[in-house]
């Protein structure tokens, strides 16, 4: 059996060492909370150009979605801004959807203090057929650089993308301001049935007079969003087709968009 003074500094030693241990524990949890909050990516940064055209791209829920943007020469990134979220047509790729930005945004929104944000759809998937349910998360990601003026974004579409522009509406009802699609409708039942959630959203329609098959339904959304006491109107555009020359310059656009700021 140990002597009494013997016991004495084996317990110190004891005590000394546990302590230590403690201490040298907590450093290198707090080591390990460093580095694992450093290891944490920031958000990803947007590809915008002001007073450009530019393109990139955005994970949103493990999904790679390509987009292009265009905004004023005075823009500065987290300021207010009247902002569009604008779908492409056909295909939905990125060459189409640069095309329609440069094209049919880029002028009016940069004369006008207007950012466009123009998601692409990822591995062709359009955005009413399966895509469209990343878009609140690009949303959100897309209002982590500008805030929206109004609080939301609005809404336009060529062709697919004015069928796009309703499926977003219809699944986010409360994160649109406007709609303006050219040509455009809603195509599914569950499209037509969520009109009535956007009866406070105006909706501007354009057709070409030779594009039969998309005047009836267009005609149809009219009656019914009228209906609901909605505030909707559709232009026909007598002997244009599909895509439509009176629209590709963004003029009617742009001031269409501007009486609903």
């Amino acid at each position: 059996m140990a002597p009494p003074q013997r016991r004495i500094i084996i317990s110190t030693f004891l005590v000394l060492f546990l302590v230590l241990t403690a201490c040298a524990s907590g450093s290198s949890d707090d080591a390990t909370d460093q580095q694992s909050s450093a290891s944490v990516p920031p958000p990803t940064a947007p590809a915008v150009e002001a007073g450009s055209v530019a393109t990139g791209e955005v994970e949103i829920d493990g999904v790679t979605i390509q987009y292009v943007t265009t905004a004023s020469a005075d823009f500065e990134l987290g300021s207010e801004a009247p902002l569009l979220l604008a779908f492409p047509p056909g295909p939905q790729g990125l060459d189409l959807t640069l095309s329609f930005v440069e094209g049919t945004y880029t002028s009016e929104a940069q004369r006008l203090g207007w950012v466009v944000v123009s998601p692409a759809a990822p591995d062709g998937t359009l955005f009413f057929q399966g895509s469209e349910t990343l878009m609140p998360g690009f949303v959100d990601w897309v209002e982590t650089w500008v805030t929206p003026e109004g609080g939301s974004p609005h809404v336009a579409g060529v062709s697919n993308g004015g069928i796009s522009s309703f499926r977003y509406a219809a699944l986010n009802p409360d994160r649109v301001r406007s709609i303006v699609a050219f040509p455009g409708f809603p195509r599914s039942e569950a499209d037509r049935a969520a009109l009535s959630e956007i009866v406070d959203v105006p909706i501007r329609l354009y057709v070409g007079g030779e594009d039969t098959a998309w005047i009836a339904p267009a005609q149809e959304a009219v009656v019914e969003f009228e209906s609901l006491g909605g505030d909707i109107e559709l232009t026909v555009f007598p002997g244009e087709g599909h895509i439509i020359d009176s629209t590709s310059d963004g003029v009617l656009i742009f001031e269409q968009l501007e009486s609903f700021r």
